[in-house]
């Protein structure tokens, strides 16, 4: 009583419950005769979405998405990679043809428009404090937000790549892999290479895990 008195005195309000029971795992069931209160909210999700009908006052199923806008990719070729920005409101986009764009808005306004390679297509695209990173078939680079390189790294070690990533535990560090059996750790302050990883085998996808 004493702790409601005092949420009461902050300008806090206690809402007490219908009467009803709680059950053994102390859910609240609401009433036992079923004339209301709380519902158990304890049930398995289904894997479907929800959507509100203003007219029936109800929430709907629905596995549907609505498309906001849509925006031709420049160069007239395939979209082959995409990443959103960490740093800034914008979605990066590069192509086949070594060209990366960004966009701003529920619109996709273009932003900026620069190439990163005249002979290789951008495979993955990452975004740091200083710019971002593009990774083609053989190459590294990286460029500021306006477009204006920064550096670009190639080496023997750099065949068929395929994907980045940056993970916490070293934030300096990028993961490169792809289509063949080293897997490249790259040091971005220092601008080289910092250790290589035997895979294996093939590395199309890398995803950091907390584990």
């Amino acid at each position: 009583d004493s702790l409601l008195q005092e949420m009461d005195g902050e300008g806090g309000q206690y809402f007490a419950p219908a009467d009803g029971h709680f059950n053994q795992e102390g859910l609240y069931t609401g009433d036992p005769g079923g004339g209301g209160g709380y519902q158990d909210l304890e049930q398995a999700y289904d894997g479907q979405f929800a959507e509100f009908s203003p007219a029936g006052g109800e929430y709907q199923n629905t596995n549907e998405f609505s498309p906001l806008s849509h925006v031709l990719g420049d160069g007239g070729v395939g979209i082959s990679a995409l990443a959103f920005d960490a740093q800034e409101e914008l979605i990066w986009m590069g192509n086949q043809a070594g060209h990366v764009t960004s966009y701003y808005g529920t619109q996709l306004e273009k932003y900026t428009s620069f190439q990163v390679s005249r002979g290789e297509g951008v495979r993955s695209i990452l975004t740091t404090e200083r710019g971002i990173l593009a990774l083609t078939q053989t190459r590294l680079r990286c460029q500021i937000r306006r477009g204006i390189p920064v550096f670009t790294h190639h080496s023997a070690n750099m065949l068929e790549m395929q994907c980045m990533l940056r993970y916490p535990q070293r934030p300096t560090q990028v993961l490169m892999g792809g289509i063949q059996d080293k897997m490249i750790s790259f040091d971005l302050e220092k601008g080289k290479e910092s250790q290589l990883l035997d895979t294996g085998g093939s590395c199309a996808v890398l995803r950091y895990h907390g584990r």
